[in-house]
């Protein structure tokens, strides 16, 4: 029996070879890695974390515009630099740990979406992409330690800055990373499983858990320790007791010279042996971040942890086409395969270094070509262009338009066992060779392959290439569409396989909570907004003002408050002034409570513009006079500008038509003067609208204000009653001592109170100023034209983060593409997005689709769906399951969704668009 010979291979187990091989990184200090390459001195480095665009939603002007300035951004470097991409699989655990912790009424439907998100990440790979540039500082020159770290730190620092200028001229955005963060970085890069499983700390960093240990002896009684050994003149004081002749005596003082000169030298020596001893520090970082074993075969390598074991395999790019598009590395990074590096080294090449060897290339292609003519041969078409193209970039650089560069390129593949690193790494070579590249493996040298993709900024591998600026700048790699947090709910997720996690309460990195969704009726933006809101629950409070009676059901589901505003009552008296309850002798606030009357009496004259106009506009002489009525009808009941007495039963709409009528019924106890206007007989017949007092308590996290019974000429006065109780609220809550949940006011159909200057204006106020109440304003509007053709709906939308542009009209394609800058393809996206499809923005526009759990499915939607009988819904079962195993057969996607993923608003099986998840 023949056997197969056993492929050869080197093991690095020992510590000691392991750290001196791989382990460059020693230290660090000040947010500089300190790396030791063998040599005496130590070399330093600075690494910036890059936010990324989404390139290939811009327009053609949008992109040329990005490459330009990446021109600029690479001839302004005068050091090389190290762009390091990495495809790493999404973390989800803090989330569904999240889910999972909930309790209470929402916690049957965290649940389901946790197995739902549990389900979905073994069916599609989640890629969450990260985007790094490392600098290096020159190397110094200096002996002491010290010093060198100073110079480089401030080496460093100038050249990060300037970076980051250059990157924000082409609309990026970056940071630099902090001493934890460097090191979870190698530690990602060695062991990115432990990475993630158990990522080091800042006490561990710290010596917080490797300091010095203590002993339990140590702990005993002090009594203990307080017992003094006998000290050598005690003993001296005994021996001198005895009387001593004049010989002990001498040979006493010759013993003690003797042992005088013995002490001396051998402080000496310890005095010595303690300079040159140096002390071990409590922590080394090579030991933290170091596998356990490294072995390296021809083909891969082979990295063990204390737990587990990973494949690598690194692919240099060989081969480049004469030509390629700017952004061509973006259908590479895109890739939707997690686990994959890619490591490009830029060093800009000085013009005396090239120009010499550009002008033998001239002289060897112009040889080849008079070879040719006397030989009486056509010269070969590759070579003359090939001479024209150097000729110009001798020229360009002689004009110092176009700069040298040394590019390398390498593609770092992981696995976790051998035919999984085969085939992730057989699928990006073809992807790259699809782009005409050519990417193969380095045998042998795969360890040497890791070390060149660490964020070491070291080219260990070489294989680099020399390019100009132009060609260089089609390596534009800031590409992706990834918008994730590492706290937050899920909104939705990628195209190409990555989640929409978002905390909108972020401050750091979201300007505020509001946001505007726009959209098609039956786009499915209702939908999402139930979604994503019962999402939030667990942790914030949703008020939701409904003029179509949309959200009953999910009130239902989540045991929320339901307030109804019908024509026979609008449930709220708008003269409430909510106070706090804070004691009037307190003088603090009491310019807030203050702005909070004044604010009051001019919402409720927006409130009356809006019962007793046309057009929502009042002339000034008629508001003057509403202005007065409103002021006497307040002092009526005692309530002044004095905050001390808004505690104060409050008027209402009756009293404030009495005092506003009486001069017409002969009363001249208020002093108001006739109302030559007709205002009080315009409000007459709103009077029933209003109660004495108001009959709704916020006492629950999901209020739904249902106002689909009012009339259209009621609808915007209820839409506008409900924000500013809700607003008033909101405020009033902040003022209390105990920590308050964030709150977001989600107003459908915006537009209803937007075509109104007063209530837009209202809704502008709210959206600049509700983010330091700690609450959100959410709009949504299927009219976008009404929206955006006012002043007031443009600067809502700028002081909204979060936009979501759903499946749009083709009347209204063109103000939504004039609004918001989209590009043609974008504009093509949007008129044939399918149900639940749209472009999300925080900062860059991308691609999102919104997903749903069963429970959270049957939650949102609200027609037929929803109310299948259990025979029908087998029966779509059925049909479903038939669907997949037709495609099965055929070996095609099924065009149906996956079971369990929910469904949109009155779909059925047979429908054309398809539904909110696909597989």
């Amino acid at each position: 029996m023949s056997i197969a010979p056993r492929t050869p291979s080197m093991m690095l187990s020992s510590p000691m070879n392991i750290v001196n091989t791989f382990i460059k990184l020693w230290d660090v200090q000040g947010d500089v890695a300190c790396l030791g390459f063998g040599q005496k001195t130590m070399e330093y480095r600075g690494i910036l974390q890059i936010n990324s665009i989404n390139f290939s939603l811009m327009s053609e002007e949008d992109q040329e515009a990005i490459i330009e300035g990446f021109k600029g951004f690479l001839n302004g470097l005068s050091f090389p630099i190290q762009i390091l991409i990495r495809n790493r699989p999404h973390n989800l655990d803090n989330y569904l740990n999240m889910l999972d912790s909930v309790k209470g009424v929402m916690a049957p439907i965290m649940r389901d979406h946790a197995s739902f998100v549990r389900v979905l990440a073994s069916r599609r790979a989640l890629v969450k992409r990260e985007f790094y540039i490392i600098v290096p500082a020159d190397k110094q020159g200096a002996k002491n330690k010290t010093e060198a770290l100073i110079n480089a730190q401030l080496q460093l620092q100038l050249r990060l800055e300037e970076l980051l200028r250059q990157l924000e001229r082409m609309g990026l955005t970056g940071r630099r990373l902090n001493d934890i963060e460097i090191i979870r970085l190698y530690q990602s890069c060695y062991t990115p499983w432990e990475a993630r499983i158990r990522p080091i700390t800042e006490e561990m960093v710290g010596g917080t858990h490797g300091g010095p240990s203590v002993s339990s002896f140590d702990r005993q009684d002090d009594a203990a320790t307080s017992i003094k050994p006998l000290s050598q003149s005690d003993e001296g004081a005994e021996r001198d007791s005895a009387p001593l002749t004049a010989r002990e005596q001498r040979k006493r003082r010759e013993q003690e010279k003797r042992l005088a000169k013995l002490r001396k030298k051998e402080e000496k020596l310890k005095k010595k042996e303690a300079e040159n001893q140096k002390l071990p520090d409590f922590v080394k970082i090579p030991d933290l971040i170091t596998p356990s074993s490294i072995q390296i075969f021809p083909s891969y390598i082979r990295i063990d942890g204390e737990a587990d074991y990973e494949y690598v395999r690194t692919l240099a790019l060989a081969s480049y086409p004469r030509s390629a598009y700017p952004g061509w590395l973006d259908n590479i990074i895109q890739v939707d395969e997690p686990n994959i590096d890619f490591s490009i080294h830029i060093k800009p090449l000085a013009p005396e270094q090239v120009s010499s060897r550009l002008g033998q290339r001239v002289v060897e292609f112009r040889g080849a070509a008079m070879v040719a003519q006397r030989q009486g041969r056509t010269p070969d078409p590759a070579t003359a262009i090939a001479l024209d193209d150097v000729e110009k970039l001798r020229e360009n650089i002689a004009r110092g338009t176009e700069r040298v560069f040394n590019i390398a390129a390498f593609v770092q593949v992981r696995g976790r066992d051998r035919r999984e690193l085969t085939e992730r790494s057989n699928r990006i070579s073809g992807a790259i060779r699809s782009l005409d590249f050519r990417a193969l493996p380095v045998h042998w040298q795969h360890h040497v392959g890791l070390m060149s993709c660490l964020p070491d900024a070291n080219n260990q591998l070489g294989r680099s290439r020399l390019f100009g600026t132009g060609a260089a700048a089609t390596f534009y790699p800031f590409t992706n569409s990834d918008i994730s947090m590492e706290s937050g709910v899920m909104f939705g997720a990628h195209p190409n396989g990555g989640l929409v996690i978002l905390n909108p309460f972020n401050s750091q990195q979201l300007e505020n909570a509001n946001m505007v969704v726009f959209a098609k009726s039956g786009s499915g933006k209702s939908f999402f907004l139930k979604v994503a809101t019962s999402r939030l629950l667990p942790d914030c409070n949703v008020y939701v003002i409904d003029p179509e009676a949309e959200y009953g059901n999910m009130c239902d589901v989540v045991k929320g408050q339901y307030v109804r505003l019908a024509s026979e009552s609008l449930q709220v008296n708008p003269f409430e002034l909510y106070t706090s309850g804070t004691n009037s002798s307190d003088a603090s606030g009491s310019n807030d409570e203050t702005n909070f009357f004044r604010e009051k009496l001019l919402n409720l004259l927006t409130l009356l513009e809006l019962l007793l106009s046309d057009e929502g506009v009042l002339p000034q002489k008629e508001k003057a006079f509403l202005y007065r009525c409103l002021m006497k009808t307040y002092e009526n009941r005692g309530i002044t500008m004095d905050r001390s007495t808004h505690h104060r039963v409050p008027p209402n709409m009756r009293e404030f038509y009495v005092i506003m009528s009486s001069a017409l019924r002969g009363d001249e106890r208020f002093g108001m003067g006739q109302d030559t206007y007709g205002l009080s007989e315009r409000l007459e017949r709103y009077l029933h609208l209003f109660p004495t007092r108001t009959r709704v308590v916020l006492n629950n996290r999901f209020i739904d204000f249902n106002i689909r019974e009012l009339n259209d000429t009621l609808k915007p006065i209820g839409l506008f009653l409900i924000a500013d109780f809700l607003w008033t609220k909101i405020r009033v809550a902040r003022q209390a001592k105990t920590p308050q949940p964030n709150t977001i006011i989600l107003i459908d159909e915006a537009w209803l109170l937007m075509q109104f200057q007063q209530g837009a204006q209202f809704l502008e106020e709210m959206a600049r100023r509700i983010r330091k109440y700690g609450g959100g304003l959410w709009c949504t509007t299927q009219n976008s034209d009404d929206f955006l053709g006012s002043e007031e709906g443009k600067t809502i939308l700028a002081m909204s983060t979060m936009k979501f542009l759903m499946k749009q009209d083709p009347s209204t394609i063109d103000s939504v593409t004039n609004t918001f800058h989209l590009s043609p393809g974008q504009r093509a996206f949007l008129l044939g997005a399918r149900r639940g499809e749209g472009l999300f923005s925080t900062k860059n526009w991308t691609q999102m689709e919104v997903l749903a759990s069963p429970m959270e499915a049957k939650m949102a939607n609200t027609t037929v769906v929803s109310r299948l009988s259990p025979g029908q819904q087998a029966a779509l079962d059925q049909e479903q399951n038939y669907q997949e195993t037709l495609a099965h057969e055929s070996k095609q996607k099924p065009y149906q969704p996956a079971k369990g993923i929910g469904r949109l608003v009155g779909q059925t099986p047979t429908d054309e668009n398809h539904t909110i998840g696909r597989k």
